[in-house]
């Protein structure tokens, strides 16, 4: 299929997934003009999708305290300070500009893959959904991260090429 068009998105094959639109992400970026966009980019891009309707999928990590990681092993994961989106707290919360609707799905993540132990690929193959829009806060890390693993799983149209430009362009259209 390389090189083929983009077959047409539709309700029955699309989704919007939204990445890690937490409070220990977001929140404190909120001052700023630009994260102040991004967020009512994704707003809209919410809206639209309950319009059409397609499935809203929010991921959000959360950390257990009493479940660190061994010292010898990875890491790259461990941060200096407080532990971030931490289970229970207001920080591993959505926040409240993009808070989800009650058909909305919440998927919860322990590592920064949503596929990795998590029910995301599973519910996507249950709703028929091959083509994701993917939004959220960090493009160059935890966004691009969910679409180069949902590419890997053959979700996006089984092409050799993640299409996201379509796909934003079909649905504006």
């Amino acid at each position: 299929m390389k090189g083929s068009p983009l077959p047409p998105i539709g309700r029955s094959n699309t989704a919007l997934v939204l990445h890690d639109m937490q409070n220990d992400f977001i929140k404190a970026s909120l001052a700023k003009p630009a994260m102040q966009a991004v967020v009512q980019r994704t707003r809209a891009l919410i809206d639209l999708a309950h319009s059409l309707p397609i499935p809203v999928i929010y991921t959000r990590v959360e950390n257990d305290p009493a479940m660190g990681f061994p010292i010898e092993r990875a890491p790259y994961l461990r941060r200096p300070g407080s532990p971030i989106c931490v289970r229970g707290t207001d920080g591993a919360e959505v926040i409240d500009e993009l808070k989800p609707a009650s058909d909305d799905y919440i998927v919860t993540k322990v590592r920064s893959s949503a596929f990795h132990e998590t029910k995301l690929e599973t519910l996507l193959r249950v709703k028929d959904a091959w083509i994701l829009i993917v939004a959220g806060g960090s493009t160059n890390w935890g966004v691009e991260w969910l679409a180069r693993d949902a590419k890997s799983l053959m979700i996006y149209a089984g092409s050799n090429e993640i299409q996201v430009t379509h796909i934003a362009k079909a649905l504006l259209r």
